[in-house]
């Protein structure tokens, strides 16, 4: 560890037996001490010049430190005058005139009337607010003659101009001790914040994103040279200014008022459209000032090309057809028959279903099946591109429309699939302000770009889909009910796997012939697993887990300890995919006749406690399987205990 820098002191006064007084208290070793003594009207500016020299803490005595404080605001330490140093001061100036003169500032001084009594003397106090008020004050005494003045050393050096006596109240050591102590601990929590000011600002200056900082009073204390360059004010002087004269149109200005913040706010400052995050400071529950974070510029350019980069290597074409839907239970065939009639329309769908189920494959499959199947097909996950982005990938945006904007602008999705369909995968992550502008859209057959001012006539069949409920959306105040219906003229349903497992042999069959493998790479036993399981993330789930098998088996024909190991671990491993769970009331039947027929065919008595445990254990592992294996959430839906759980299952214990 480095050595302790010393601490910077200073005293300021007016006496030369003073700061003969407080130097005996300085430690050499701790820190060093500037002794300055100067005249009544020379206390103020010294002072100021002294802090700005680094000086971290300035003694002064009586109501010489008062009037420092008042006019710096710094760390001023007051040397304070105790009973026993009047005592003594009293004492010696009694050996010239028992009518005393006694300075004090701003309050009369406590105890007085004990000191006359114990020393038989009459103290005449002088309370002061100003220099000349105390200059008034001993011209006065002396008038009733008064001949000595006790105090500091501008009363002193008042009465002796007039010919009178001045005793200086020196303290003593032990209390200067205290002083230094003080001024010492004042310096030390300064260091400490200093450091984490300047830990702060360098953090600040750091940052890609431009930030600022107001007080309760709306006045800029925070501002970084990120925000300097975003917001183009290099040419002010923005500290301490109100912030709604120097940033115009600023999402501070709802936060200081109201105290509450906003994400992802796109707002123009000073002709400049930045996205904006703003944050009020409370301290006790009270508004004590606000922040705000504007993107930088290379970040939302960064962002928005990996974004494009993602939406058009596929190209705005559509490549599954209705063929390609694999299925022939009731439920499938009957949502193919639906599309199918829906196709041939032009009111806009919605898909819902739960994730994996296929649902950008049916959106895809309707458009080829239109009349528009020779004109764009252009696809959006809204769930998967930040809110920031989504309405300039929607709707484009004019050159120069906001921080990052390409040059020339940029035409939106909207316009990319005019005469042809536009998928809004995941419709119900997008926001209430969105949901409002897709609305005018759908309803308006318009769109206007960012920074545009003229909107432009479309052409587009609008198909979304959603894994939630739209309807219990709407019950919850996150969707509009109005877009709803816009989006919901005609709806399609997609069954989960679990609803439709006499599917899953034809998809089997399908993704042998695709990874060109043998029609026994999955046998009978295979097959018959597979059914056993919920599959929650659908046919992607499953699509992926025998592409894994596949890679894994090489070149063998099958490989029943290959799949079942990776079976196994897929249970333990899977995601719940925010579907669904299915209930312990929906366990296979054939599954549980199996685990009870060996008891239904021994020759033995049949005891209905061997089939009631039997039963339980078989309710207990399936519901494990569907609560993918948390402990927990199994009790509370069996509504049992952990405890009983335990007691009632040998499965836990190799569960995790």
């Amino acid at each position: 560890m480095g050595q302790h820098k010393k601490y910077k002191f200073a005293l300021v006064g007016h006496s030369k037996e003073l700061a003969e007084a407080v130097m005996s208290g300085i430690n050499p070793k701790r820190e060093e001490l500037i002794c300055k003594v100067v005249s009544r009207g020379e206390a103020i500016p010294v002072a100021k010049k002294l802090f700005a020299q680094g000086v971290e803490a300035i003694f002064g005595y009586m109501g010489n430190s008062q009037l420092m404080l008042e006019a710096t605001g710094k760390p001023i330490i007051d040397i304070p005058r105790t009973s026993l140093d009047l005592i003594i001061a009293f004492k010696q100036a009694k050996k010239i005139s028992s009518d005393i003169a006694l300075s004090s500032y701003g309050d009369q001084t406590d105890g007085i009337d004990i000191i006359e009594k114990i020393l038989n003397i009459r103290v005449h106090q002088m309370v002061f607010e100003s220099v000349e008020d105390l200059k008034r004050q001993v011209h006065q005494v002396f008038k009733q003659g008064v001949r000595v003045a006790v105090g500091g050393g501008i009363s002193t050096k008042f009465i002796e101009s007039l010919g009178g006596t001045g005793i200086l109240t020196i303290p003593r050591k032990y209390v200067i001790n205290q002083a230094f102590s003080q001024a010492r601990l004042i310096a030390s929590i300064n260091r400490k914040d200093l450091e984490q000011k300047e830990r702060l600002e360098a953090i600040l200056q750091m940052m890609d994103e431009g930030i600022i900082g107001t007080d309760q009073y709306g006045r800029l204390n925070i501002y970084n040279n990120a925000a300097k360059k975003i917001l183009g004010l290099d040419k002010h002087q923005v500290y301490d200014q109100p912030f709604h004269k120097i940033l115009k149109e600023s999402q501070l200005t709802a936060t200081l008022t109201h105290g509450h913040g906003g994400k992802d706010i796109v707002c123009k400052i000073n002709g400049v459209k930045v996205v904006v995050d703003s944050m009020p400071i409370k301290i006790n529950n009270q508004l004590r000032g606000a922040v705000a974070l504007f993107r930088g510029a290379n970040r939302i350019q960064n962002i928005n090309r990996k974004v494009k980069e993602s939406l058009y290597s596929k190209g705005f074409v559509a490549s599954y057809r209705i063929n390609d839907i694999i299925g022939q239970s009731t439920k499938i065939l009957k949502t193919i028959a639906h599309a199918t009639k829906y196709a041939a329309t032009s009111g806009n769908i919605l898909i819902q279903g739960e994730t994996g189920t296929g649902k950008e494959m049916l959106a895809q499959a309707v458009h080829l099946m239109s009349p528009r199947k020779d004109q764009p097909f252009v696809a959006i996950n809204c769930g998967a591109i930040p809110e920031t982005l989504i309405e300039s990938e929607l709707f484009g945006h004019e050159e120069g429309a906001f921080t990052g904007a390409r040059r020339g602008g940029k035409i939106g999705l909207i316009e990319l699939a005019d005469k042809g369909t536009l998928f809004l995968d995941e419709i119900a992550d997008v926001s209430k302000e969105l949901q409002m502008r897709l609305l005018r859209v759908i309803e308006e057959k318009e769109v206007m770009r960012i920074g545009g001012d003229r909107f432009v006539k479309i052409d587009v069949r609008v198909i979304s889909s959603s894994y939630k409920d739209l309807q219990q959306e709407i019950k919850k105040g996150i969707f509009r009910p109005d877009l709803y219906y816009r989006l919901a003229s005609l709806k399609l349903n997609l069954p989960p796997l679990r609803h439709r497992k006499e599917d899953i042999p034809l998809i089997i069959e399908h993704l042998i012939q695709k990874h060109g493998k043998k029609s026994n790479s999955i046998n009978d036993e295979m097959l018959k697993m597979i059914q056993n399981y919920d599959w929650p993330g659908n046919i992607r789930e499953l699509v992926s887990f025998i592409g894994s098998y596949f890679i894994l088996l090489g070149e063998k024909t099958h490989d029943l300890q290959v799949f079942s190991s990776l079976l196994e671990e897929n249970m333990n491993t899977d995601v719940l995919y925010n579907n669904e769970i299915v209930s312990p009331l929906e366990i296979n039947e054939s599954l549980l006749y199996q685990d009870i027929k060996p008891i239904l065919d021994t020759k033995k008595d049949i005891r209905l406690k061997n089939m009631v445990e039997t039963f339980e254990q078989v309710i207990i592992q399936n519901t494990l399987k569907s609560c993918q294996f948390s402990k927990t959430e199994t009790a509370k839906r069996l509504g049992i205990s952990i405890n009983t759980l335990w007691r009632k299952s040998n499965l836990i214990k190799n569960t995790k």
